[in-house]
Order: structure tokens, then C-alpha cells, then sequence
């Protein structure tokens, strides 16, 4: 099992390799930061010393030498104010359109259509295979729960991943359990709210079981077909929907005593910073997947 210094480790030499990947934006970087601030030990206090030297505020000293010398400084001394200043100076070199720096536009990489034979033709994202590879169980069941929220994935092409990981990884699930913060999933769709969603994704937390995997796509699917804004389906192949989502019925909206309950867990895996990431993939991916990890 990966042990927290070990992720903390992870999201830092992750967010450094995303600093190079220009498909990253500046804006999304600084939302990873603010991300990464809220759980506990990833930051440093800044500092300076004999190695780790100050940062340069003047322009006229930055060039791709100082960039790299001041990656380098970040590995030593993790801050916020040295990130932010890694931040700001490759946000000058995109500008200017340097070599290595010119900003290009994230590929929105395309999903083969569902079939009745999905989960013989399911090709996992790069970001699940990853951490299937690596074969740490809290990863993997980290990356299937971010699974959850790629809008462009249907309902068959999530059983298709389930199916997948299952036959890959011995003992990915565990058994059905229930406590004060893993209940019994309601059988009502009146009562399937996005509330209800983020909850039920706090208990699969409590209790990874491939029954609550499996209820969290059912009630992801009814409010995806509800419209309900957050859920509808981003397929490149489908006709651009944004103007027409709408509300979910008054049914689909009425909070319940279950749904009312305090939810910061669920919530905070659909941050619209951390989609961004996940569609982008690679380094800036694998910063989402420790950063919710290490909040459990």
C-alpha cells in the first residue's frame, strides 16, 4: 500500500513534470496549487539557503536555465511561493512563445462507441492503466472513482472499465459493509440528486464494494438523462448540448434527509479543475489522483 509520504512525494515530482507539458494552462495550474494546499504536508515552508536560492523577481534574469535551476529548487523546497513563481515565469515564456513553451491545445481523445460487447472491446484511459500497472489498491480505486467523472464515458463503457479492472487486479473490491458513513443505497430514483450522488461516492470511499461501484453508475446514468448540469455527456460525436441543459425535474431536485448530509468528500472529486486535468491526462492527471487520495 502506498503510504502518504510516498503520494505527497508522487504529487509533487508529478506537478513538476505538468510544468512542461504545454497542453497545461497557466489558470489550471494555479487552481492544482490552491488544490494541493488543502491537504495537509504536501507544502513546504518557503525557505532559502546555500542551495535552494532565492527567487528572481526581475524578467530580465528569467530564461530556460533559471527555469530549470529554480524545478530544481522546487524538489528541495516545495512552496507555494515557489510554485507560484515557476508558474508566473512559464506563463511569461508562453507569451513570448519560447521554444519549449508555446502553449497547444489539450487533444479531447475519443472513446470508441459502447457495444452489447463493451467489455470485450474496452480500451482503458491512460490514467487508469497507469495505476493498474503500478498495482497500489488505493491508487487504482482512486483512479476508478475519477473514472466516474469523465463526462464522455456512458454507462456501458463504466461497466466495461469495472469488468476490466476486476479481471486485472485481485481483490479491487471489497465486501459489502454498512456504517455511519457507508449506508444503504436507496432504491428511490425521486430520491437520486446530485446531493445524493456526492454522498453515495463518500460512502464508496468508506466501503470500495462493487455494489456501490455499480449503483453510483446507475444513479450517475439518471442524472445524466435528467440533464442535470455537471452530468450531461461530453462525446465529441454528439452535437454540442451546452445551451440545452437544464434543470433535473423538481422530483430529480428534492434534497432528502440523506441527501442533506454534509458531502465535502464527493463534492470536491468533480472540481471542475480536476475534470480539466483528467482530460488532459498524463502528468497533470496523475496530480488529481494523489491529491484525492491522500484525502481519505
Amino acid at each position: 500500500m502506498t503510504t502518504t509520504a510516498t503520494m505527497i512525494g508522487k504529487v509533487r515530482e508529478q506537478f513538476l513534470t505538468a510544468l512542461d507539458d504545454t497542453q497545461v494552462s497557466t489558470e489550471l495550474l494555479r487552481q492544482l496549487v490552491d488544490a494541493a494546499q488543502q491537504c495537509p504536508g504536501v507544502m513546504d515552508t518557503h525557505e532559502v539557503d546555500g542551495i535552494t536560492r532565492a527567487i528572481d523577481v526581475d524578467p530580465v534574469s528569467w530564461n530556460s536555465d533559471y527555469f530549470s535551476r529554480q524545478k530544481f529548487f522546487a524538489t528541495r523546497n516545495f512552496s507555494k511561493e515557489r510554485l507560484e513563481h515557476l508558474i508566473q515565469v512559464r506563463d511569461v515564456f508562453r507569451q513570448r512563445n519560447e521554444k519549449g513553451f508555446t502553449p497547444t491545445i489539450a487533444a479531447s481523445p475519443t472513446r470508441k462507441a459502447p457495444m452489447k460487447s463493451a467489455s470485450f472491446d474496452y480500451q482503458p484511459s491512460s490514467n487508469l492503466k497507469q495505476f493498474v500497472d503500478d498495482g497500489d489498491l488505493l491508487t487504482i480505486r482512486t483512479a476508478m472513482r475519477m473514472e466516474l467523472n469523465d463526462r464522455r464515458l456512458d454507462g456501458a463503457e463504466l461497466h466495461a472499465a469495472l469488468a476490466w479492472v476486476k479481471g486485472s487486479v485481485s481483490g479491487i473490491f471489497e465486501a459489502v459493509s454498512e456504517g455511519a458513513f457507508a449506508r444503504e443505497p436507496i432504491a428511490d430514483h425521486n430520491q437520486w440528486t446530485e446531493d445524493y450522488y456526492d454522498l453515495q461516492v463518500t460512502y464508496l470511499k468508506t466501503n470500495f464494494s462493487e455494489k456501490r461501484f455499480l449503483h453510483l453508475i446507475e444513479v450517475r446514468e439518471h442524472l445524466r438523462n435528467s440533464a442535470v448540469k455537471g452530468f450531461a455527456s461530453t462525446k465529441s460525436t454528439e452535437p454540442n448540448k451546452a445551451s440545452g441543459i437544464h434543470s433535473a425535474p423538481p422530483a430529480a431536485q428534492a434534497p432528502s434527509a440523506n441527501s442533506r448530509q454534509s458531502i465535502p468528500g464527493g463534492a470536491a472529486e468533480r472540481n471542475p479543475a480536476f475534470k480539466a486535468a483528467l482530460l488532459i491526462g498524463g502528468a497533470i492527471a496523475a496530480v488529481v489522483v494523489f491529491l484525492v487520495a491522500l484525502v481519505r
